[in-house]
């Protein structure tokens, strides 16, 4: 069996309302984009001003974040960024003049440094079962930063201040001529949609679209979250990956062996390629990759490098650090068994009934799963089992 998450996506019902969770994956997703209205405090309590200031202030030491950009070219860094010494620094007059005079902000992973932010993009990596970041960009005047493009990923725009000018051409521009464009802003005729968004607008653009976005020389900012998905070559990369725990991996390909020879090592090959695959190949592959190469990390200290490994007391929190969802169990009766990546886990039984409760975007009090599980296992012995998760950063401590 496996593990659930909780199944109400209430969260991304609020993001895509009025448009419904079910129409949007029929009719919208990976296929059309679609533009909705929202108030215009939909997306407010996401990030502010205020926010994005302090977020700029503590970063100052990481340029790589940052990325300025006018009319369809990125600024030269060094003439915002001092790349002398041994550590950059953002300069933010410099920032500030390129910014008045037209330019427009990206800040690269904001999800990694926010907290309401990081907790979406968990929710969508969760959900959609693919590699999330979000970005900011933030302009002033009515002049474009990035140029006509493409991304190879989902696209959402949420709106959070001000209005800027959106216009998507389809998958393909053929007959567009994007020379004006580039030269006053003016974008090419020929778009499928032109709309003005506001804040509390939400655009979903899919994989392929070509867009444009131009500021109306006031103050704008938006969030771009996007999802990438592994391709067919990631999946055959972990089929070969796969190959390398067998012996055969490292022998000599016998190129001039005769003819039943090399049969031979035909055979031999296709079977350790084949050998332990699913007849589900997408899901044994999500469950052993996870959603993204590179998981978000979680920490429980000071308690996970403690010989207790937990808090003492009733009062800490518990949430889930990985998506319930690729925990698939199985094995022996007496035991339960799942894969994580190149990992695998055995635990007691009871160990179920545990992940059964925990959620990875709602921290449950340690003390209602004591109660909850009280009937059938003691308290010292749930503490027991959640220290065994958590050596293995299957579930991180809050609170």
């Amino acid at each position: 069996m496996a593990v659930e998450t909780r199944s109400a996506a209430s969260w991304l019902a609020a993001l895509l309302a009025p448009v419904t969770v079910d129409e949007f994956l029929s009719i919208y997703w990976r296929r059309r984009h679609l533009f909705s209205r929202g108030s215009s405090g939909r997306f407010s309590e996401l990030l502010t001003w205020t926010e994005i200031n302090r977020i700029l202030e503590h970063h100052w030491r990481s340029p790589f974040r940052f990325r300025l950009a006018r009319q369809g070219r990125d600024l030269d860094p060094s003439s915002y960024v001092d790349l002398e010494g041994v550590t950059p620094r953002v300069r933010a007059r410099d920032v500030i003049e390129h910014l008045r005079g037209g330019a427009t902000l990206s800040f690269d992973a904001i999800d990694e440094v926010h907290e309401p932010l990081a907790r979406l993009a968990e929710s969508f990596e969760q959900y959609f079962r693919g590699g999330t970041k979000i970005n900011i960009y933030a302009g002033w005047r009515a002049v474009h930063g990035l140029d006509l493009h493409r991304d190879d990923q989902e696209i959402f725009i949420l709106q959070l201040d001000g209005p800027k000018r959106w216009l998507l051409y389809g998958d393909s521009v053929d007959g567009i001529d994007p020379g004006e464009l580039r030269r006053s802003s003016s974008p090419p005729a020929g778009a499928v949609l032109d709309e003005v968004l506001q804040p509390g607008n939400l655009l979903y653009i899919p994989k392929g679209c070509y867009h444009v976005a131009i500021p109306m020389d006031e103050p704008v900012v938006h969030l771009t979250l996007s999802i990438k998905y592994p391709r067919t070559k990631d999946l055959a990369r972990w089929m070969v990956e796969r190959l390398s725990a067998s012996g055969l991996a490292d022998e000599d390909v016998p190129l001039l062996a005769d003819a039943d020879e090399r049969r031979r090592y035909s055979d031999d090959v296709r079977r350790a390629l084949t050998e332990g695959l699913q007849p589900d190949l997408v899901e044994q592959f999500y469950a052993e990759r996870g959603p993204n190469f590179k998981p978000r990390p979680s920490f429980s200290l000071p308690w996970a490098a403690t010989p207790g490994l937990l808090p003492p007391g009733r009062t800490f929190r518990i949430r889930l650090a990985v998506d319930a969802r690729l925990l698939a169990a199985g094995g022996e009766s007496g035991a339960l068994e799942f894969q994580l990546g190149a990992r695998r886990f055995r635990f007691p039984r009871g160990m179920q009934w545990i992940l059964e409760r925990l959620d990875p975007q709602a921290p449950l009090p340690a003390g209602q799963l004591f109660d909850d599980l009280a009937p059938r296992l003691d308290e010292d012995m749930v503490r027991l089992l959640l220290a065994m998760l958590v050596k293995e950063n299957l579930i991180a401590i809050t609170g």
